[in-house]
């Protein structure tokens, strides 16, 4: 199966990759070395990842890559890696209540001026 970097996965790679480097070529490497593995097992075992409804997009998959998190979507066609991110970091979504009250609070349309 094809398996396809979004732009922000890509710049997470970069970004992550030059940090690494500037304290250790050998951790820098190392990193690359385990996206490459990783998408190579995508791109065979597709399903490899967990699903979970909570994710941005309900129904993507998320897969645990060493410290890193790999979140993705999978098609007939392609599995597209929407998002990489350090198990660390924020989550991408905020926690929110089930019983939570979306209209509660909006600005009310304030009274025309005669």
């Amino acid at each position: 199966m094809k398996v396809r970097l979004s732009g922000d996965a890509r710049a997470y790679l970069r970004r992550e990759a030059t940090y690494l480097q500037k304290y250790s070529q050998k951790a820098a490497k190392a990193f690359l070395d385990r996206m490459a593995e990783a998408r190579k097992n995508l791109a065979r075992f597709p399903e490899m990842g967990k699903t979970f409804d909570r994710l941005p997009i309900p129904g993507s998959h998320r897969l645990v890559v060493g410290d890193h998190l790999l979140d993705y979507d999978l098609t007939d066609e392609e599995l597209v890696i929407l998002s990489i991110r350090h198990g660390q970091q924020q989550p991408l979504t905020p926690e929110i209540e089930d019983d939570f009250d979306y209209e509660a609070g909006a600005a009310k349309p304030s009274d025309p001026k005669p």
